[in-house]
């Protein structure tokens, strides 16, 4: 289970010693990713996991979101978090990886980091 942490530097630590504790010393693996999770910015209250599933629109021109559904991944997070996931579970040749473009604000850097601990720890 996920704690609080007092800062957002403090979740990245968590998260960069994640993926090395199994090994004596976690320390003396040296974490190239954290430095693209920055540490400064807002925390946000975040779904955790938006894509098409999800989020229910009107039938009417012009479309409007009408609800977001499956709110048991929201929390909050660092403001990276939500295009992070949502990026992170849309197919690359799927239609709804563009419609992530114009919902959300892209986060590159933190969106490459966010790959390698996904890809090493699960999906979160």
């Amino acid at each position: 289970m996920l704690r609080p942490f007092l800062s957002r530097a403090e979740f990245h630590d968590w998260l960069s010693w994640l993926w090395r504790r199994h090994v004596p010393n976690p320390q003396s693996i040296e974490d190239p990713w954290k430095d693209l999770l920055p540490d400064d910015g807002s925390i946000v209250f975040t779904h955790g996991d938006l894509r098409p599933a999800n989020i229910i629109v009107t039938a009417t021109s012009p479309a409007k979101v009408f609800a977001i559904l499956d709110w048991e991944q929201a929390g909050w997070y660092p403001d990276y978090w939500e295009d992070c996931k949502a990026r992170f579970t849309a197919s690359h040749s799927g239609e709804w990886r563009g419609w992530i473009d114009q919902l959300l604000d892209p986060h590159t850097e933190a969106l490459e980091a966010f790959d390698f601990y996904t890809c090493t720890l699960g999906r979160f």
